[in-house]
């Protein structure tokens, strides 16, 4: 049998109602064991470390695995199915059939590459384990070597605990990405929760790439280095065999939607769902490659002990030589500081766009040898991109505010990481705490709302204009206006409002700018309207009587009303079936959706802002004293209490990982979820609020924009041009970042 071990002093003999027999090994929610339903039925059961157990966000996290792998497994799906669980007791554990075989990345470390006739199987059953796993919704978002068991009967598709419904939970509101380094997807890196089916499959492509020449596709290294090999499809299949790359190499391809279903991978391994049955008899794995599964079998050099490699392991842990960002850990992209000149006689083309060639990574690698005289060089250009290894020093001097200059690409001539794409000069976008504007659903259209013109839309890949709304032209000069939102439909939503007691309206357009529908309503504040499925959440009041949020459908009628003392100052947060709001009464207040309901108030004794939510904790800055944020849990309970490090808390905090980050002075605040004090990131005047996406937060500091990762270390930072004290977030979406200049917006391409 497999990795198990002997019980030690301190191992359980009893989880639940299983007898434990054995010791599988430890995984990274806690220990893994052999038990024992009734006789010769044997479950792996993991059990949560105790330091964790009382961890809140921990259990959190837990639960919601449990939650997810219950609806995945069974017989014929070439996964292991979840049994039985217990998440409420004071040690969380969760039991799944056992698996009695090695993982493969310990296969191929202790026999070598699999043979092609092996590696076809592994790719059909793998091909039905994601149909069975994409049918109900879900995406594994982890699939790697040592996340599929070889058992006598087939291989298994193990380790859901960072399997996440596509219709969302509160969990994935978090901004992590899920994965393990050298098997993530591109859009995994760049776009964190906004995966499909497509990323799975590509993850299979590099599992089977791995089987087949029992090499990394992607290499090793550093894990900024390869990561940038898969954001650039820098993959070496040199050692798979002719007969399945062309199958790998369709996986590994860069856009989702090029990509094969899993379903097609089942036919281009030449199989059928009967023929895959026929060749999951017994001893298939001996039958494929020649060498039996059974323990044992082969000899073993003298004086190895169970460990990395050693083939006596079946649980994938970070033993396992695989390099894991897990549930809340992005490596970051880095590389040294690398200014790249700006090619004469480059064409600018319309929008006033700012477009550079991509360096190769051959260029870049030659530049990070160089140091000081690339840095001597680059001092002499107009555009510098810094792209900087946190720790690295003191940023180098010089360098005049240019459009922007990108760095580093792949030798294939791929994308690169980030580059300034355009500026369009549309005049001063609105100033908002919010975002400075919002996407179509397709990523394919920028909506911004213009002081004194209206709303814009430009078209997300150069910048042009498409069309304007200036459904109220003659007011608009004197009028606030909200920045827009989008719904799933495309209706484009915004706030028009002279404040005070006066009547505001909110406009409803078409993604062709015409007029749906209007709405007046007494005292609409122009804070960016929140959608909220198939509601519209606007707030109003005037600061000192009544006010609060109120509800409109997708026709324009009022739904409900909720009445909030003062009204809110900023847009509420919605969370699953919650909205957050915080009011001039001193409270946070939890709002039902569907009705308006009140479910809860937390009294914070001073002007509450727009809170963050995190593992079932909320963070919410105050005005009290200028610097306290508190953490509230989801009955409204305080249950912790942060205070700042000088000047108050901006009025909004978001996540990032595993910290709340609020803009405080001159500084980014970072506080656990725990409030514990965690990093804080020094920048250059009041911050605007920092914007996450995908583990990474995308700040504007000055005229410069700094993409920061959740430990607070500097990823790259950009100069594109001064906000002229706009407080706007900046926009990221569809590979791409648009932030406020003085004259309009800018897009910078993160990626592709």
């Amino acid at each position: 049998m497999h990795g198990v071990r002997a019980l030690r002093e301190t191992d359980p003999r009893r989880i639940g109602p299983y007898e434990v027999r054995g010791r599988l090994g430890a995984g990274g929610m806690g220990e893994v064991y052999l038990a024992e339903a009734r006789p010769g039925v044997l479950l792996a059961v993991k059990v949560v470390r105790g330091e964790h157990a009382e961890d809140r966000t921990f259990r959190a996290r837990f639960r919601h695995e449990v939650r997810a792998a219950q609806t995945v497994g069974g017989a014929g799906t070439y996964t292991a199915r979840v049994v039985d669980a217990d998440t409420e007791t004071e040690r969380p554990w969760m039991a799944t059939e056992f698996v009695d075989g090695p993982n493969l990345r310990d296969a191929v470390l202790d026999r070598g590459a699999l043979p092609e006739r092996a590696v076809r199987v592994l790719a059909a059953a793998l091909g039905e384990a994601l149909v069975a796993i994409h049918a109900r919704g879900m995406v594994h978002r982890d699939l790697k070597p040592s996340n599929i068991l070889l058992a006598a009967d087939g291989p298994r598709v193990i380790d859901f605990g960072i399997v996440r419904a596509l219709e969302g939970t509160a969990l994935t509101r978090t901004g992590a990405v899920v994965g393990s380094v050298g098997h993530v997807s591109p859009e995994q890196i760049r776009n964190g929760a906004e995966v499909g089916p497509p990323s799975d499959v590509f993850s299979l492509g590099t599992v089977l790439a791995y089987a087949a020449a029992g090499r990394e596709p992607f290499g090793e290294g550093k894990d900024a280095v390869v990561l940038m090999r898969i954001l650039t499809g820098d993959f070496d299949l040199s050692g798979v065999p002719n007969g399945v790359r062309p199958l790998v190499e369709s996986c590994l391809r860069a856009e989702p939607a090029d990509r094969p279903t899993p379903g097609e991978i089942l036919a281009a391994a030449g199989h059928t769902t009967a023929s895959l049955r026929q060749d999951m008899r017994a001893g298939w794995f001996t039958a494929a490659t020649g060498r039996p599964l059974t323990e044992g079998s082969d000899a073993e050099p003298a004086g190895r002990a169970d460990g990395p490699g050693s083939g006596h392991r079946w649980l994938p842990g970070r033993d396992s030589g695989e390099r894991e960002s897990g549930v809340e850990y992005v490596a970051p992209l880095t590389v040294t500081d690398v200014p790249v000149p700006e090619p004469a006689g480059e064409p600018r083309p319309a929008a006033d766009v700012a477009v550079r060639p991509p360096a190769s990574r051959r260029a870049v690698l030659r530049a990070l040898a160089g140091g000081a005289t690339v840095a001597a060089v680059g001092g002499a250009v107009g555009g510098w991109w810094w792209l900087r290894e946190p720790g690295s020093g003191s940023d180098p001097a010089g360098g005049k505010e240019s459009g922007g200059a990108s760095a580093s690409a792949s030798r294939t001539g791929g994308a690169v990481p980030a580059s300034l794409a355009w500026r369009a000069r549309i005049g001063q976008v609105v100033d908002t705490s919010g975002p400075c504007g919002a996407l179509s659903p397709d990523g394919k259209t920028l909506y911004v709302s213009v002081e004194g013109k209206g709303v814009y839309a430009l078209a997300a890949d150069d910048g042009v204009v498409r069309w304007t709304a200036p459904f109220a032209s003659e007011e608009l000069e004197f009028l606030p206006m909200s920045p827009p939102a989008v719904a799933p439909d495309g209706t484009v939503l915004v706030v028009t409002s002279p404040g005070g007691s006066s009547p505001g309206t909110l406009w409803a357009l078409g993604p062709d700018g015409d007029v749906r529908w209007s709405r007046e309503g007494d005292r609409l504040h122009t804070e960016v309207p929140v959608i909220a499925g198939e509601l519209v959440l606007v707030t109003y009041g005037d600061g000192v009587g009544a006010g609060g949020v109120r509800a409109y459908g997708t026709d324009g009628d009022v739904v409900w009303t909720a009445p909030v003392p003062g009204g809110p100052d900023v847009a509420p947060l919605v969370v699953g079936d919650t909205a957050y709001v915080g009011g001039y009464d001193d409270r946070l207040h939890a709002l039902s959706v569907a009705d308006g309901s009140v479910t809860w108030k937390a009294d914070l004794k001073s002007e509450v802002a727009r809170p963050a939510y995190l593992f079932e904790i909320l963070a919410v800055s105050t005005n009290d004293d200028g610097n306290i944020l508190y953490g509230v849990d989801g009955d409204g309970r305080r249950v912790w209490t942060a205070h700042g490090r000088g000047g108050g808390y901006a009025s909004t905090t978001v996540s990032v990982g595993d910290v709340f980050v609020a803009a405080q002075a001159d500084m980014l605040v970072a506080t656990g979820a725990d409030g514990s004090s965690r990093w804080t990131y020094p920048a250059i005047g009041p911050l605007p609020t920092p914007v996450e996406r995908a583990g990474v937060l995308y700040l504007r500091s000055g005229s410069e924009l700094h993409a920061i990762d959740g430990e607070g270390l500097r990823l790259w930072r950009l100069t594109v041009g001064s906000q002229d004290g706009n407080g706007s977030s900046p926009v990221v979406g569809a590979g791409r970042l648009y932030t406020v200049t003085s004259a309009g917006i800018a897009a910078v391409e993160l990626g592709s």
